[in-house]
C-alpha cells in the first residue's frame, strides 16, 4: 500500500476526498444555517460573507509562517483545524458562534490552500503546472460527487440532511490530513535553494504588501478580482436568470447547466493546462480568458432577445463560454503564480491571489443582482464591456512591461 501511495497519489487522493466534503458543505451550508439552526436568510448571508472574506484577509498574515513551518506541516495542521471547526459549528446555535466557526474555517482553509501550493511545488518539480491542473480536475470531480451526496441527504430530510453535509465535510478534512501524513514524506518540507541575488525581489522577511511592488503582480491581482466574477455568474446569476426570465417553466435546466460547467472543467483543465504551459506568455492566456468570459456574459444577455427553448439554448452557450473562460483563467493563474521569479514567495502570492479572487466572488452576487438580473440584456452587455476593457488594458500593460524589460536587458 505504501509503495502505491506515492506523494503525488497521496495528495491527489487527499484532494479528491477533501473536495468531496467541500461539495457537500457548499450544498448544505445555507440550509444548515437557516433550517437546522433557525437563523434568518440575511443573517446566514452575513455569516458566510464574514467567514469567507475574513478568512481570506487573515490568511495574508500567515505567509511567513508557512515558509518557516513548511507546506506539508502547515497543510496537515490546517486540515485538522478546519475539520474541528466544522465539528464545533455543528454544536453551535447562535449567529455569533456560527460566524466564529465559519471565520476559523475560512482562515485555515485559505492558509491550507497556500501551503498546498508549496507541497505541489516540492513533489512535482518537473511538471508543477500540469500536476496542479490534474488536481483541479480531481477537485471538480469531488465537488460533483459531494454535491450529489449532499443533495441526496437534503432530499432525505432537510434539517438532518444539512447536518450530514457538515459532518461529511468535517470527516473529509480529517481524512485529507491523514492521507498527507501517511503519503507525503517530511522531506517535502525541505528547504529551497537560495535564489540568485538578481531574482530576490523582496527578502523573505519583508511584509507581504511589499510584494505588490513586483512588476505585474498588482495588475494580475486586480484582473483576477474582476475575472473571478465568473464564479457568482455560474452559481448565482445564471440560475436566477433561467428560473425568472429565460425558462421559468421548469427548474431542471439549472441542474443541467451546472453539470455542463463541471464536465467542461473536468475534461478541459489538463489539456488547456498543457497548452498554457507551452506558451511563453501566460498573460496572453489570461487575456483570452477575459475575452471568452465577456463573450459568455454577452451571450447570456442575448438570451433575453429570444424566448423558450431558444433562450435556454443561448444560455447553455453562455455557460459553455464562461466555463471555458474558467479553465483558461485557472491555467493562466497557475502559470503566473508559479512563475520562476515569484516561486520563492509562493505562499504569499497564493494568499494574495486567494484574497483578490474572494473579493470578486463576494462582491459578485450584489453587483449581478443590481446590474444584470432584469428582464433586459443591457446589464449583461455592460458587465461584458467592463470585462473586455479590463482584458485589453491588461494586455496593453503586460505588453508594455515586457517591452520595457527587454529594452533594459538589451542596454545591459
Amino acid at each position: 500500500m505504501r509503495g502505491w501511495l506515492t506523494p503525488r497519489r497521496a495528495l491527489a487522493s487527499a484532494t479528491l476526498i477533501n473536495m468531496t466534503g467541500s461539495g457537500a458543505y457548499i450544498t448544505g451550508l445555507t440550509v444548515f444555517l437557516v433550517y437546522a439552526r433557525g437563523i434568518s436568510a440575511s443573517a446566514a448571508a452575513v455569516c458566510i460573507l464574514i467567514g469567507t472574506l475574513g478568512g481570506k484577509f487573515g490568511a495574508l498574515l500567515f505567509g511567513s509562517v508557512i515558509d518557516r513551518v513548511g507546506g506539508r506541516m502547515t497543510y496537515v495542521s490546517t486540515k485538522m483545524v478546519t475539520g474541528l471547526a466544522i465539528a464545533v459549528l455543528m454544536a453551535m446555535s447562535s449567529p455569533v458562534g456560527l460566524t466564529g466557526c465559519l471565520l476559523v474555517y475560512g482562515l485555515f482553509s485559505a492558509v491550507g490552500g497556500a501551503a498546498r501550493n508549496l507541497i505541489i511545488r516540492d513533489i512535482a518539480e518537473t511538471d508543477t503546472k500540469i500536476y496542479r491542473a490534474k488536481l483541479r480536475s480531481l477537485a471538480n470531480i469531488g465537488i460533483v460527487v459531494g454535491s450529489g451526496m449532499g443533495a441526496a441527504a437534503l432530499a432525505w430530510n432537510v434539517s438532518s440532511g444539512a447536518v450530514v453535509c457538515m459532518a461529511l465535510n468535517a470527516m473529509s478534512c480529517l481524512a485529507c490530513a491523514a492521507l498527507v501524513v501517511v503519503g507525503v514524506p517530511v522531506a517535502a518540507d525541505r528547504s529551497r535553494p537560495a535564489k540568485p541575488v538578481a531574482e530576490q525581489v523582496v527578502p523573505q522577511g519583508e511584509p507581504i504588501w511589499q510584494l505588490l511592488a513586483h512588476p505585474g503582480l498588482l495588475r494580475f491581482l486586480i484582473v483576477s478580482a474582476v475575472f473571478s466574477l465568473m464564479t457568482p455568474v455560474l452559481t448565482y446569476a445564471v440560475p436566477l436568470w433561467v428560473s425568472h426570465y429565460s425558462y421559468p417553466h421548469d427548474a431542471w435546466p439549472v441542474g443541467a447547466l451546472v453539470a455542463t460547467n463541471a464536465v467542461i472543467v473536468i475534461v478541459l483543465q489538463v489539456p488547456i493546462g498543457r497548452l498554457a504551459d507551452r506558451q511563453a506568455r501566460p498573460e496572453a492566456v489570461m487575456v483570452l480568458a477575459g475575452l471568452t468570459l465577456g463573450l459568455g456574459l454577452a451571450a447570456a444577455g442575448g438570451s433575453a432577445l429570444v424566448s423558450g427553448v431558444k433562450s435556454l439554448t443561448v444560455v447553455w452557450l453562455a455557460v459553455v463560454l464562461v466555463s471555458i473562460a474558467e479553465v483558461l483563467f485557472a491555467a493562466a493563474t497557475t502559470e503566473l503564480i508559479f512563475a520562476p521569479e515569484l516561486k520563492a514567495y509562493l505562499s504569499r502570492t497564493s494568499a494574495l491571489f486567494n484574497f483578490a479572487s474572494a473579493l470578486g466572488e463576494a462582491v459578485g452576487p450584489t453587483l449581478l443582482l443590481v446590474v444584470v438580473l432584469h428582464p433586459a440584456p443591457g446589464g449583461w452587455f455592460a458587465v461584458a464591456a467592463v470585462v473586455w476593457a479590463c482584458a485589453l488594458l491588461y494586455l496593453r500593460s503586460a505588453t508594455a512591461t515586457v517591452a520595457e524589460t527587454a529594452e533594459v536587458q538589451s542596454e545591459n
